[in-house]
């Protein structure tokens, strides 16, 4: 796809000029026929070989709508065997479209709905042997079909409910018709045959005329050929038909069945671009009436546009199609659609009063020369020459000593009685204007100058400001400063006025000065005078101030909201005031202070306007240069372009779970109600094509898009976005227009799209595995809760188990072994054995030490304080360890068992420490605080790793403890090392 912008002068309607072929995505390479739909799309229908039908090989039929930037191919029902030689398309009156499939074999009528894309079959009539579709004609509400039917050809009339009406037989030769035209009317039939000629017809079938050459006003010639109607189209409430073989065209009289030359001029043979009159297609009418013609022009073809009740109101185009076989159009003020075997053109005209010229070029003066032609001249390629009534350009030739010459650098252009006066980058030159011959005056660069009569004032940059006499042919200094650094320059109230570098100067006679002014001089750029206001000057920020007379000071009139430079102002005959700017041109109502702003979009060739070129005519119209093309207009023509329009889908493709493949959604009516989209976890894939609708004016659009509240970005595939792998979440796809100057319009599309994540990596996901941890977890902790609670009964029964028999044994040895002992004393005594007294007092008193270990009788006798200062003095007693002991009375605190595993505890605690810490003191201290008892036991012992004592499978006085204080729910601290051992017990009370 090819853009192609200003082409030549020829072309000046045109805005582009587009190629499509199958790189595109054009798929129909036999363009058979083009047909609008109610929304203004294109549908083209044919063969997929751009060679043309062919009689041996398959033909597969095609058919494709186009949205401006995309081709959508829809399916056929039918057989892929199916080969026809003719896909063609009928528009009927209600937006529904006939497909006709004409083929060797048999023939398929389809009733095709393009917003919807269903196709529903049309049963042809039964005849005996085969029926054929010859052609058909869709006129208004009324739809016509031509059968041909064995050696017979009938005329049908296609009712609305699909049913057929036969209506008479036409005059053929061996029932094979070939018709170019039937058009009916309220009392007769015109048909055109290829083999029988232009027949009139009676609605029961009667032929009422048979038309020769003599009724078109044609002698008739020897062997001539069979009359035929080859095109047809409507217009000035008239029909039109253009007669076979460079006949011409004829318009039809159908109250007296009679012809005339037809008005509708169309090129002839002596046109200097035309080389035939006539090709495949000829005339074509778009949907409002209007008519656009076709002539063979080389390898182009020069179009003809003819609006409906206003004349011809349009230029005539060249466009580079060599063998047009068929053309389409909505409405030809906007577009044109041009086909030839395997490529479709697109051409989009203008539709502003704004004319351009030298759209390649950047254009710094312009002078009237003669009558309606003016000079242009350009930056670095010379003189143009432009007849605005004739919309021409041609080069205007310089030469220097009969060599060309092409000036550049020119900041003017004058026209005297000795020639054309301007100047190069060296200089002033002097252009005879019947020789063309330049005679150059070198002396220095010009950066502006203006017209004084029998001189030329200019400056330059850091050089005086000077003045080049016409009739001695000499440079002259003005101004003392040598070193001004000139902009513009402009002569007001007898005094020229300079804008500078270093601010505005001021020469007059001799007298010289900077005027004071209410900005920096950095920001000082161009100066105009207006006979309204006075002088005025610009700035490189957007702001217009004016002098009104040489005492006044500078007053601001206008500043532009855009900030943009401003390169020249001028005034329209209403007193309105413009100004040309870097980005675009601004009408300012002095009155109102409203400001329009017009650009590229409203005709314009760029939005960048050039300084100094600038020119007004006679008649109010502009000549305004921009760094791209120049461009003339009248002020009170030039209006606003409305564009109007909106963005809207034209295909969806996404990964359908279902189908496990991409599905795309092409039917109109199906894409109008998609708001919202969801893609798979799977595959987030996303491609999106759309394109404006309903655009008030042919514009060059601009399309942007933003997910969320991003940055808008352009769509670089023209009407294509497309997300290979989307991120997951929730987004907001919005596509809007904008404009050359990126101001949005029409109306937005948005699109709601859901990307789903994998479940797993989802929020409900995370939420069921944290609530399937929690269970396991609290399954698990509960498990070793009942395990821990099972281990503690078990280990607290056990404990209790054995106090029990410790209690029965210690009872055992009192009540048995005791006695005993006590009655062998007793013998012992009475027989004066002292030995055997000794002995068995011995004995007693060690069972009586081992039933007080296994129970403690002063526990439940005394109190818990008491035994355990009891089993402190035995200990210190018996023992090579002192003692200590500090206890506040805690009797009464715990129950009966709290009370001997408290015991224990200690117990335990200190008989480790005589057995095992080599200790020469130790210490038992108690103390009874608010809700709890502290009890601290320490030796000066050798300590023991009590790493190694949790480790050993051998060791249970460290797990006992442990096991007795959670009896207790209280807390042990044990701190061990060379200086001893310290254990801490808090029990809670």
């Amino acid at each position: 796809m090819v853009p192609l912008f200003g082409q030549s002068y020829n072309d000046k309607d045109i805005l582009s000029v587009q190629h499509f072929n199958v790189q595109d995505g054009l798929e129909v390479g036999d363009i058979q026929s083009l047909a609008f739909d109610n929304a203004g799309w294109l549908w083209i229908s044919g063969l997929e070989s751009d060679l043309g039908a062919s009689t041996f090989l398959q033909n597969t039929p095609k058919l494709q709508w186009f949205d401006g930037y995309n081709f959508h191919t829809v399916a056929i029902p039918v057989d892929d065997k199916f080969s026809p030689r003719v896909v063609n398309l009928y528009e009927r009156s209600d937006g529904l479209f006939y497909l006709s499939l004409i083929s060797n074999h048999s023939d398929k009528l389809f009733l095709f709905d393009p917003s919807t894309l269903d196709f529903k079959p049309i049963t042809l009539p039964t005849v005996v042997g085969r029926i054929d579709i010859a052609n058909m004609f869709v006129q208004k509400e009324d739809t016509f079909i031509v059968l041909d039917e064995g050696e017979e050809t009938y005329l049908y009339r296609l009712n609305s409910d699909l049913s057929f009406e036969k209506l008479f037989k036409l005059h053929t030769e061996s029932g094979q018709s070939y018709l170019y035209q039937v058009i009916a009317f309220n009392d007769h039939f015109l048909v055109s045959e290829a083999r029988v000629g232009v027949i009139v017809y009676a609605p029961n079938g009667d032929i009422l005329k048979v038309f020769n050459y003599e009724d078109f006003g044609l002698k008739k010639a020897t062997n001539s050929e069979v009359m035929a109607l080859v095109d047809h189209f409507w217009f000035e409430d008239a029909h039109h038909f253009v007669l076979k073989y460079d006949k011409g065209v004829y318009e039809y009289h159908e109250q007296t069945m009679s012809w005339s030359q037809s008005e509708f001029e169309i090129p002839s043979l002596t046109d200097p671009h035309v080389t035939s009159l006539f090709q495949s297609r000829n005339a074509i009418n778009d949907s409002f009436g209007n008519v656009a013609w076709f002539s063979k022009a080389g390898n182009q073809n020069l179009i003809k546009r003819e609006y409906l009740q206003q004349g011809n109101q349009a230029a005539r185009v060249l466009v580079d199609v060599k063998d047009l076989i068929n053309a389409g159009s909505h409405d030809l003020h906007k577009e044109l659609y041009l086909a030839e075997l395997g490529r479709l053109t697109r051409i989009v005209f203008k539709n502003t009063s704004v004319n351009n010229f030298l759209e390649d070029y950047s254009i710094r003066s312009i002078a009237h020369y003669r009558g309606n032609q003016y000079l242009a001249a350009t930056e670095a390629n010379g003189l143009f020459l432009i007849n605005i009534e004739k919309n021409t350009v041609e080069q205007y030739p310089l030469f220097s000593n009969g060599q060309p010459f092409f000036p550049s650098e020119i900041r003017g252009v004058f026209l005297s009685g000795e020639g054309v006066w301007t100047n190069y980058n060296e200089g002033i030159i002097l252009i005879d204007t019947a020789t063309h011959e330049v005679e150059r005056f070198r002396h220095y660069p010009i950066s502006a100058m203006v017209d004084d009569g029998d001189r030329i004032v200019y400056g330059a940059t850091y050089f005086p400001l000077m003045e080049f006499d016409k009739t001695d042919r000499v440079n002259k200094v003005l101004s003392k400063n040598d070193s001004l650094r000139v902009l513009d320059l402009a002569k007001f109230d007898g005094s020229f006025y300079a804008s500078t570098v270093d601010g505005l100067f001021k020469y007059n006679d001799g007298h010289e000065t900077f005027i004071d002014i209410p900005i920096s001089s950095d920001k000082l750029m161009m100066l105009r005078v207006s006979t309204q206001l006075g002088l005025l000057f610009t700035t490189n920020d957007g702001r217009v101030y004016r002098i009104k007379d040489e005492g006044s000071k500078p007053e601001l009139i206008f500043t532009d909201p855009a900030a943009s430079p401003i390169a020249t102002v001028f005034e329209d005959k209403e007193n309105n005031l413009w100004f040309a700017t870097f980005a675009g041109l601004i009408k300012y109502y002095i009155g109102s202070k409203e400001v329009q702003r017009f650009i590229e979009d409203d005709g314009f060739s760029n939005n960048e306007f050039n300084r100094y070129s600038f020119l007004q005519t006679e008649d109010g119209g502009v000549f305004l240069g921009a760094i791209r093309g120049l461009n003339f207009f009248h002020p009170k023509d030039l209006k606003k372009l409305e564009k109007g329009g909106e963005v809207v889908l034209t295909s969806l493709t996404y990964f359908d779970n279902k189908s496990n493949t991409n599905t795309n959604i092409t039917a109109h009516a199906e894409l109008a109600d998609v708001k919202d989209v969801s893609l798979p976890a799977e595959n987030k894939f996303l491609r999106i094509q759309v394109a404006p609708v309903g655009l008030t004016q042919p514009t060059q659009v601009i399309m942007e898009f933003k997910l969320n509240d991003g940055e808008w970005l352009p769509i670089k595939q023209p009407g294509e976005i497309q997300f290979n792998n989307l991120g997951a979440g929730q987004y907001l796809l919005k596509v809007r227009m904008v404009d050359s100057e990126g101001t949005p319009f029409g109306k937005d599309l948005m699109l709601n799209i859901h990307a789903k994540e994998f479940f797993y990596r989802t929020f409900w996901f995370g939420l069921l595995c944290l609530l399937l941890v929690v269970v396991i977890s609290y399954y698990f902790i509960r498990q070793a809760n009942k395990a821990r609670a099972l281990g503690q009964h078990y280990s607290r029964s056990l404990l209790k188990v054995q106090e029990e028999e410790r209690m029965r044994i210690s009872r055992d040895l009192h009540d048995s072994v005791g006695q005993q002992l006590i009655l062998l004393k007793n013998q012992a005594n009475a027989s004066r054995d002292q030995q055997m007294v000794k002995n068995v007092s011995a004995t007693l008193e060690e069972v009586r030490s081992i039933t007080r270990n296994l129970h403690p009788v002063v526990l439940s006798r005394l109190g818990l304080t008491a035994a355990l200062e009891e089993l402190i003095r035995k200990l210190d007693e018996n023992t090579e360890v002192f003692f200590a002991i500090e206890l506040e009375n805690i009797d009464g605190l715990f129950d009966a068992e709290e009370e001997l595993n408290l015991y224990r505890i200690i117990q335990e605690a200190l008989n480790n420490i005589v057995k095992h810490a080599n200790a020469v003191s130790a210490k038992l201290t108690i103390v009874h605080k608010k809700n709890k008892v502290l009890i601290n036991i320490q030796d000066n012992g050798k300590g023991f790793s009590i790493e190694d004592e949790q480790q050993s499978s051998s060791s249970l006085g460290l797990k006992t403890l442990q096991e007795r204080m959670a009896m207790l729910k209280g807390k042990v601290r044990i701190e061990s090392g060379d200086l001893g051992t310290i254990i801490s017990l808090i029990i809670p009370k």
